[in-house]
């Protein structure tokens, strides 16, 4: 009996163990900042996550990335180089991030675009922040504002006030193939192994990823690499053998529900961004991109008394949707087709531009209504 007591007792005390460290884990994961993206059978964290600078610099003339070679050309083969010549000509246009929050910090990388101190990295790196901080590779330190930043490609540009500085040189990804040497230049898990390069292949292109987001699933086009990146390495660059930026790490694969993974990294490709970047300096956003100009709640769950659809949190005073909507409306349709989710109403608004209307069937404290909402632009939102 005695012996018994003492099993019961230290299984207990195990039990009690277990929950205590899955409560800890789930703690350091939330105030990490750490963002996931939902893989087939797998799960892809993005990075750090920030708070958004509240301040926007006027904005200054396009810009245009500065390209090495003309698409679909891959420089002499002689001049490939090794990977310390691929860290030596790229390392000095790689800076850290780190993003000031309300409650914690997080960190990225960033590739320097222009001599005068505009700098490319990840939107989920500097999104929501409320200061950011640049270091350069030679240990330099500059706050920097928002330019400008755009979720559906999670792309985003900020500024420090500098100059003389060494622009990265962007190549091809067009140009890549299976089995390319790569290499990644970044600031694992802080900014204390900052400038951190790894070595790999290009392992895929053309890979759909679809990254879980707040705002609705967004689907990328991206590359594959086994070069290793960890968390703090977003917004740094994915270089050829010519120390050429073709990539910008954004994502990695950590595991999936029955197995452990390793060597599953992704980068936007740099032929994508480039344009993006030039309407991010320009204008601050993406143009064109429809919105119907509300926010979601996203705590919302359908009870025996309120229907399955998407509650509206706030709807934004520029929009056409103001005085159409209102806070705590369920959006049961939309032109039609139940919706369910974010990505439900966003998959059917993307198929739309701004100046389109969208149907929306709405329940309002047990009442069915019909509106027709004009969407909007995605920068006026802002």
């Amino acid at each position: 009996m005695k012996k018994r007591r003492v099993f019961i007792f230290t299984l207990s005390v195990l039990l009690a163990l277990n929950f205590i460290t899955a409560g800890l884990i789930s703690v350091v994961l939330q105030s990490s900042g750490i963002a996931f993206v939902r893989f087939p059978d797998g799960t892809v964290m993005l990075g750090d996550q920030t708070r958004a600078a509240e301040t926007r610099p006027s904005i200054q003339p396009p810009i245009t990335v500065p390209v090495g070679n003309p698409p679909s050309q891959k420089p002499d083969p002689d001049g490939a180089l090794t990977f310390a010549g691929i860290y030596k000509k790229a390392v000095p246009s790689v800076t850290a991030i780190i993003s000031e929050g309300a409650y914690a910090s997080g960190s990225g990388t960033g590739i320097i675009i222009t001599e005068d101190g505009y700098i490319l990295t990840n939107n989920h790196v500097v999104e929501g922040a409320r200061g950011i901080k640049v270091i350069l590779h030679d240990g330099g330190e500059y706050s920097a504002d928002l330019i400008g930043n755009d979720r559906l490609s999670d792309l985003a540009v900020i500024k420090i006030k500098a100059s003389g500085l060494t622009p990265a040189e962007f190549g091809d990804s067009d140009a890549m193939e299976h089995g390319d040497p790569v290499a990644a230049i970044g600031n694992p898990l802080g900014i204390e192994l900052r400038n951190t390069i790894t070595a790999g292949i290009i392992s895929g292109v053309n890979r759909d990823i679809t990254l879980e987001d707040s705002g609705g699933d967004i689907t990328m086009t991206v590359l594959q690499t086994n070069c290793a990146v960890n968390p703090g390495n977003s917004g740094g660059p994915l270089l050829n053998e010519y120390g050429q930026v073709i990539g910008i790490i954004s994502s990695k694969i950590m595991g999936s529900a029955s197995s452990t993974v390793e060597g599953l990294g992704f980068a936007i490709p740099s032929n994508t961004a480039a344009p993006l970047v030039t309407q991010l300096i320009e204008y601050g956003y993406i143009r064109g991109r429809p919105a119907l100009g509300i926010t979601i709640e996203l705590t919302y769950r359908p009870t025996a008394f309120m229907p399955p659809g998407v509650c509206v949190d706030t709807v934004n005073e520029r929009s056409d949707a103001y005085t159409k909507l209102q806070k705590d409306d369920i959006i049961t349709h939309v032109n039609g087709t139940a919706v369910s989710s974010v990505s439900d109403i966003n998959e059917i608004k993307n198929k739309h531009k701004a100046g389109d209307s969208l149907k929306l069937t709405i329940w309002r404290y047990g009442d069915i209504l019909t509106v027709d909402v004009r969407l909007m632009e995605e920068g006026d939102t802002k």
